[in-house]
């Protein structure tokens, strides 16, 4: 049983690393390319001024800010931080490459911490 543990701890570690090697390099190049699509956005406007000297953890923290944007657009919108339809105006690819690995990402962690509360 714990080889068995053992080696699934080491494929979500793995996948972790691979998670955030994923979410690093998307960040680097599709970044930009988004918030030119949500400029009207205040939240986008105040993380770019915020983040944006912080290079690559910057870019990455931006880009999680924006995937936190499209998973949860209603809190956002009370909060009139977006328009109502602005996030609409991002093309459907591109929302699919910024929410996929902060998704994957998620899973990955909640699986390892599934088997950190149960099994260890």
């Amino acid at each position: 049983m714990t080889v068995v543990l053992g080696f699934i701890s080491l494929f979500l570690i793995f996948s972790m690393f691979l998670v955030l090697v994923w979410i690093f390099l998307f960040s680097s190049r599709y970044t930009e390319v988004i918030e030119g699509y949500l400029d009207k956005s205040k939240f986008v406007v105040n993380n770019r001024e915020a983040f944006s000297g912080l290079g690559l953890i910057g870019s990455a923290m931006r880009n999680g800010s924006i995937a936190l944007m499209f998973l949860c657009p209603h809190v956002f919108e009370r909060r009139g931080l977006i328009e109502k339809d602005e996030l609409l105006n991002l093309p459907l690819d591109l929302k699919r490459k910024l929410i996929a690995p902060w998704v994957v990402g998620g899973v990955v962690f909640f699986a390892m911490l599934v088997i950190r509360v149960f099994f260890v």
